[in-house]
């Protein structure tokens, strides 16, 4: 069986920025890029707090209010995880360019915004942002069943085939489950309280164990810096 938890992470993979990290996860390829804390125009600055932009380029195209959707529903699940009092009246510019969907662009992004979170972890990680926990994010969907099964990360074609789709994020000190906190729960199509319940549970337990690999990248990354430093 395979992971559905499984990616391929590389850090440092952008010059001229201060942090960088592209996710890759079942065909969906996210690159993201942080620039910051930095100064800001004086029309972004907020006197007590780090100021934030973000920007969404697709993969094809130019960008349209679907990545202005996706720009302010990672706005509402990064705001609250960075360590904003750290730096006021600077800002950080975070940028993602998406290299490959993974679904069909005109009816989901579901596994584009959450590829999108965990690039984000990982580059602001590299850059060394101030994070309150560490977060991370998974796309499920409900087939249309008498059981109405929940698959976490789904392909594209169980995406078209689903009766819903969702996006949840959490974040968690340690990948533990007692100490997590729902950052981002994004719904489409129809579903009950009772399947949303699953899907909140088998979401939790996705995510917690995407921080755990996350957090073990990390790791992996310092211990080479420091090999290549000594």
């Amino acid at each position: 069986m395979a992971d559905l938890t499984d990616f391929e992470a590389k850090f440092q993979v952008l010059t001229q920025v201060d942090g960088s990290a592209r996710f890759e996860s079942f065909g969906t390829s996210v690159l993201c890029s942080v620039t910051g804390p930095i100064e800001p125009k004086a029309r972004q600055e907020l006197p007590t707090q780090l100021a934030l932009e973000i920007v969404v380029r697709p993969s094809k195209g130019v960008p349209t209010t679907r990545e202005k959707l996706l720009e302010d529903k990672l706005r509402g699940v990064l705001t609250p995880v960075l360590v904003r009092y750290l730096y006021p009246r600077q800002l950080c510019q975070i940028c993602f360019q998406i290299l490959e969907s993974g679904e069909n662009e005109q009816f989901h992004s579901v596994r584009e915004l959450s590829s999108c979170i965990n690039a984000a972890f990982l580059a602001l990680a590299d850059a060394g942002v101030g994070l309150q926990n560490c977060f991370a994010s998974c796309c499920a969907a409900v087939i249309s069943n008498a059981d109405q099964d929940v698959l976490i990360n789904p392909s594209a074609e169980q995406l078209r085939n689903a009766s819903s789709t969702h996006v949840l994020a959490f974040d968690s000190e340690n990948g533990r489950e007692p100490d997590s906190h729902l950052l981002l729960l994004e719904s489409s199509g129809d579903f009950e309280e009772e399947t949303l319940n699953k899907i909140l549970d088998a979401g939790e337990k996705a995510c917690l164990q995407t921080v755990q690999r996350l957090r073990q990248a990390l790791k992996t990354k310092v211990e080479q810096d420091l090999v290549w430093r000594t």
